[in-house]
């Protein structure tokens, strides 16, 4: 990633990042890309999305049963890191032109889109990890119960292709748009399909990496590139550009799980998650970090040491001993900086058009997406 913000100092880092970002926020809010909107279905709808009269009785159920749980996930929407992505994703390539008003609507909803996909996907991961806790607060079905939660996540993976028809897609982008939105699902789930089907503490050394990496490209990966083709097609990009925008996104997805992962383990983000992904023996980077730069006997005792979870102390002296920490980091940035080139080195080869401010933008979102999880 050939930008400042990578070859000064750790503070430095984070002092750029935050400029880059607000500068980022006062664009976004000239031309109102970020400001999030309603998308649950208004009470007048609900009688055609059901297909019959409903009665208050009905309404009042639907409500308490679904909209509400799904609605509280609002207040406290996290980071927005892919909502971000649909709106930079679009004015890159638009060149140097602003979105029109009709446009940065319609990445409004776009935007929505993404983040009611992942809302579902944190929904039914909390069920099946066991989480109590999301964003500091009871997770949905330690409020509601399992059966409410697992309904309402799956709600969730549906609800968004309603959204989808009324951006105002023509015929084609929009049969593009459903396509992918199937391939990404389908992806997502052989993701988690890897996440949860087999303890990684029970895998060989040398497949864990492999096992670790394709579950990030799979899961978070599918749904970030998602999102940059949504900004790509919302900006009426070509197919090479929107191939190239999409690969983008879910190598930044990757970068992004790799500092998530990361900082489960060094407890930044929610402590009171911290070493969840290891307690589970689920795929991991940290988890891969450790299995491709030791040796056999250090892997061995690695797997001890989280087999003795929550018991800390021998796995925080593994950690500090190898380094684990650093390595993880490192890895991190390097697939981080590896997206930033290819995408500028692809766009230039197709001689694609683009805008040198958003991309400064998308540096301070991957900036940020270091500084915040790793």
């Amino acid at each position: 990633m050939k930008n400042p913000t990578t070859e000064v100092s750790g503070v430095t880092i984070v002092a750029r990042a935050r400029q880059l970002a607000r500068r980022r926020e006062r664009r976004a809010e000239e031309i109102g890309v970020e400001v999030a909107v309603p998308v649950l279905p208004e009470d007048r709808r609900l009688p055609e999305l059901l297909g019959c009269e409903n009665s208050r009785a009905v309404e009042t159920i639907l409500k308490h049963a679904l909209l509400q749980p799904v609605g509280e996930l609002g207040d406290h929407p996290g980071k927005r890191i892919r909502a971000q992505l649909v709106s930079l994703s679009c004015r890159l390539l638009n060149g140097d032109l602003t979105p029109s008003g009709a446009v940065a609507k319609r990445c409004r909803s776009c935007a929505e889109v993404v983040e009611l996909i992942h809302a579902g996907s944190l929904v039914i991961d909390d069920i099946e990890d066991g989480s109590t806790v999301r964003r500091g607060r009871p997770a949905m079905h330690v409020r509601y119960g399992v059966p409410v939660a697992l309904n309402a996540g799956n709600w969730l993976y549906f609800w968004p292709l309603e959204v989808l028809k009324e951006v105002g897609f023509g015929e084609d982008d929009l049969t593009l748009v459903y396509e992918r939105y199937h391939r990404t699902l389908l992806r997502a789930h052989f993701g988690q399909a890897l996440d949860i089907g087999a303890r990684v503490d029970t895998l060989t050394q040398s497949a864990v990496a492999e096992v670790c990496f394709t579950s990030m490209r799979l899961k978070t990966g599918a749904l970030m590139g998602f999102a940059a083709l949504l900004g790509g097609v919302l900006a009426d990009a070509s197919e090479k550009s929107l191939a190239i925008i999409e690969d983008f996104g879910r190598d930044l997805g990757v970068a992004l799980q790799m500092f998530d992962d990361l900082g489960n383990v060094v407890g930044k983000c929610e402590p009171s998650k911290r070493y969840e992904d290891l307690i589970l023996a689920r795929p991991s980077w940290v988890w891969a970090c450790a299995a491709e730069n030791s040796g056999r006997e250090a892997y061995g005792e690695f797997v001890a040491a989280t087999r003795k979870l929550p018991d800390t102390g021998d796995l925080e002296a593994w950690i500090e001993r190898h380094a684990l920490a650093q390595q993880a980091r490192q890895s991190a940035r390097a697939q981080l900086e590896r997206c930033f080139d290819h995408l500028k080195s692809r766009l230039s080869a197709e001689r694609v058009r683009w805008s040198a401010c958003s991309l400064d933008e998308l540096y301070a979102l991957g900036e940020e997406i270091a500084v915040a999880y790793g």
